[in-house]
């Protein structure tokens, strides 16, 4: 536990630790929303809430992740393989989705292995993230801390699903929240120090590896597309979708996230509804 601490506070920036917590809190209140909303319908509808919630808690674990390795200071220089932290997205999302699917269905039992394949999804993208790595030396790990990391996770989660599957309250919905945001956090920071850095000049880092600066970029990416869109807007829409609801977009917004970023929200939004302006909606109802 002293080498959890002693990473925690000496190799980390506080700073980008207290936003990845903040990430996470908001991911895991959505994903919970989410979560929720899918115990209340049937069939398809609660498919597509539960696909919702997963990509809302894949892309939080993801970004919470990641945010709280740029606040990490090893002391060398570091980047990250692009196919393995996209791959490590897929994790957290495919795995997450899949642990809440189990706890919507019916048995005493859902929840609990609901929270443990949460939990698994965790690991699995926390592993797969550190995969992706790229230093001028080798990673090693303290296998103690790598089993508790995973436990810790478990220990966590499983109550978050009992919670939210169980008791309809706002309070409960918060309180499953933070038992997830726990979760995610006492998983990384436990298995943060875990690693073990042995310096070796023979390694070098990849030339198509991702820098700090454009991991900073994908992550605010996929906090807005994933958790923000995914999680407010374009669930809604999706819902009205499955329940053969007509449904109009419209697409003038202020962009506040860039405009990019906007005209792609809307692009995915295209499938499940129908994408129009103001002034052509107005001239519709003329």
């Amino acid at each position: 536990m002293s080498r959890v601490l002693t990473c925690l506070a000496t190799e980390h920036d506080w700073r980008l630790v207290l936003l990845a917590a903040a990430v996470c809190l908001v991911a895991s209140l959505a994903a919970i929303c989410l979560f929720q909303r899918a115990l209340a319908t049937r069939r398809r509808v609660r498919a597509g809430w539960t696909a919702s919630a997963g990509a809302a808690a894949g892309c939080g674990i993801w970004a919470t992740h990641f945010i709280a390795m740029l606040a990490y200071e090893p002391g060398v220089p570091v980047a990250y393989d692009v196919g393995l932290t996209t791959l490590s997205l897929t994790f957290a999302i495919a795995v997450t989705a899949a642990g809440l699917a189990i706890a919507t269905t019916s048995g005493r039992a859902s929840a609990p292995f609901g929270g443990a394949t949460v939990a698994a999804g965790i690991a699995a993208m926390h592993y797969a993230g550190m995969a992706a790595l790229e230093v001028p030396g080798r990673i090693g790990w303290s296998a103690g801390l790598v089993i508790a990391s995973i436990l810790l996770g478990m220990v966590f989660a499983v109550p978050s699903m009992v919670l939210a599957a169980r008791t309809r309250s706002a309070r409960a919905t918060l309180s499953a929240a933070c038992l997830l945001t726990l979760a995610i956090v006492a998983h990384h920071f436990t298995a943060m120090g875990a690693v073990e850095f042995m310096p070796d000049p023979t390694r070098v880092i990849g030339a198509l590896a991702f820098s700090e600066s454009t991991l900073a970029l994908t992550i605010a990416t996929v906090v807005v597309c994933g958790i923000v869109t995914n999680g407010g807007v374009a669930s809604t829409v999706r819902d009205a979708h499955m329940r053969d609801y007509r449904t109009l977009v419209l697409a003038d917004g202020c962009a506040a996230f860039g405009e990019e970023r906007h005209q792609t929200s809307l692009a995915d939004m295209r499938n499940v509804a129908e994408v129009t302006d103001c002034a052509a909606f107005v001239q519709a109802l003329a």
